[in-house]
């Protein structure tokens, strides 16, 4: 009897429980349609919350919001920039005035850098760039060998290996001598590749050492936020960015997906300011601390040569994606070619709009990808916007060797992009990353060459082999092509 009664309360709950949940998805759903944000990532989670009302609803407030940062960490973040803010004020004068020298297609790039992430552009900048992960790692080396007041490093993946050892013990002598090291590096990126405990051994050695957004096992959203950056500073003098991590693979002393490309650049002149302040500026925001920023910044000096560099960063907790806008900009105002590096494919409708506007109206658009996936399943969604674009005219490269890593584009001769971003959701809207963009610096002339000779141990990809697939792989990409904001 009581087993009878206690299965009739229990249906009768389960039916207001069902209409409970079903009623809260509904508003869910409203209240996704109703926001200000990307109309893929609304479709993305709209569909499985309709299909799945009992559950669907509950899964989007666990995972779905959009990513911010906790109200102390936001009170820390506005603390920090407000207290740093003034670092930029000289620069971002200086700034104005050096762009209006600039063709209007790369004015209207730094003005926009400017205006809507506050990042100003530099004169009297040496650029150095380096085509594979080794020659920057060997080049990182001797930099660091030279520093004489601190060193600063943020890196989304640091595994212990040929390539991070000889880092350490750079990093480890030059802490013994007095020399200010401090490394960020993120729990996600470093999970597999360090041990849990891993930051104790770097602050033993000296080495000042903060992880960011540590993993915890809750349902949040904020655990898709990762630093996705890789900035070294040495001095304030020098800094180096692009795609390059501090693990084996990336400088092909092992091998696991094939040859690596990457691609870096190194920076020496006052632009390597703006990479001291954003590193200063996260270091201070997870460490609930407050310093002065500007004794960090040497006196300027001047290199005497042609061009500016713009250091950037984009982070999810602002409404504008800076990185995605930027190369969008360089993309819409292209007059002859873009050519583009990148590992995943995955860009929002916009994006994809503006690669095929500007094919479409003659403009030499190239995207050179991995022939050899490290994810095999990014790898099939990337190649699922395979058709659309070469059927616009877009020119599509898949890399025989091996694995491009390498996130950079190249523009007209005359404008540059390297840096962390991917072309996906993911790093536009989840990530915080940097890199830098170039204008009429010689070393765009490298980033051009390389590009060309790099298109010579390439497949290209045409319209018939993108769409010549079995039908299960058809639907299969429809499928990941609707869920793609959500990875």
């Amino acid at each position: 009897l009581f087993t009878a009664a206690l299965l009739i309360l229990l249906s009768a709950i389960s039916a207001w429980v069902y209409f409970g949940f079903s009623l809260l998805s509904l508003f869910v759903c409203l209240f996704i349609l109703g926001k200000n944000a990307n109309p893929g990532y609304k479709l993305a989670w709209v569909v499985p919350i309709l299909l799945m009302p009992l559950f669907g609803g509950m899964l989007y407030i666990s995972f779905g919001r959009t990513a911010r940062l906790r109200r102390k960490a936001r009170k820390r973040l506005k603390r920090v920039e407000r207290d740093t803010n003034h670092c930029y004020n000289t620069a971002r004068t200086r700034s104005q005035e050096l762009s209006q020298n600039l063709r209007d297609d790369a004015r209207k790039l730094s003005e926009l850098m400017l205006s809507q992430g506050g990042y100003p552009a530099y004169a009297d900048c040496t650029v150095k760039y380096y085509p594979l992960g080794e020659d920057f790692w060997h080049a990182l080396i001797e930099d660091l060998e030279k520093a004489e007041n601190y060193i600063f490093m943020e890196y989304f993946i640091i595994e212990r290996g040929k390539c991070w050892n000889a880092v350490l013990d750079v990093l480890t002598r030059k802490a013994v001598a007095g020399v200010d090291v401090r490394v960020i590096y993120d729990d996600i990126g470093c999970l597999f590749t360090l041990p849990w405990h891993y930051h104790k051994k770097l602050t033993d050695a000296g080495i000042k050492t903060r992880i960011f957004n540590k993993l915890k096992p809750t349902f949040n959203i904020r655990m898709n936020n990762r630093t996705h950056r890789k900035i070294t500073v040495i001095d304030g003098k020098t800094a180096f960015t692009g795609g390059v991590n501090l693990a084996d693979e990336y400088i092909n002393e092992i091998d696991r997906f094939g040859h690596w490309k990457d691609t870096a650049i190194r920076i020496e002149g006052e632009a390597a300011h703006s990479f001291s302040i954003m590193f200063l500026q996260f270091w201070l925001m997870i460490g609930n601390e407050s310093a002065p920023i500007g004794e960090y910044l040497p006196a300027p000096k001047e290199q005497n040569t042609r061009g500016l560099v713009q250091p950037i960063s984009s982070d999810p907790g602002k409404n504008f994606q800076l990185i995605e806008k930027g190369l969008m900009t360089m993309i819409h105002n292209a007059d002859r070619y873009v050519y583009i590096n990148t590992p995943y494919l995955i860009p929002d409708n916009e994006f994809v709009t503006a690669l095929c506007l500007a094919a479409e109206s003659g403009v030499d658009v190239r995207i050179t990808m991995p022939h050899v996936p490290d994810k095999k399943l990014i790898f099939v969604m990337s190649r699922s916007f395979y058709p659309v674009l070469l059927k616009s005219g877009v020119k599509i490269y898949e890399y025989l060797p091996g694995f491009v890593h390498a996130k950079s584009a190249v523009c007209d001769d005359s404008i540059a992009y390297i840096g962390t971003c991917n072309l996906d959701y993911r790093s536009f809207y989840l990530h915080y990353e940097c890199g830098a963009f170039m204008y009429d610096v010689p070393e765009i002339a490298d980033m051009k060459a390389d590009y060309l000779a790099t298109l010579e141990r390439c497949k290209q990809i045409t319209y018939e082999d993108a769409t010549d697939v079995t039908a299960f792989t058809k639907l299969a990409r429809s499928l990941l092509r609707l869920f793609a904001p959500l990875m």
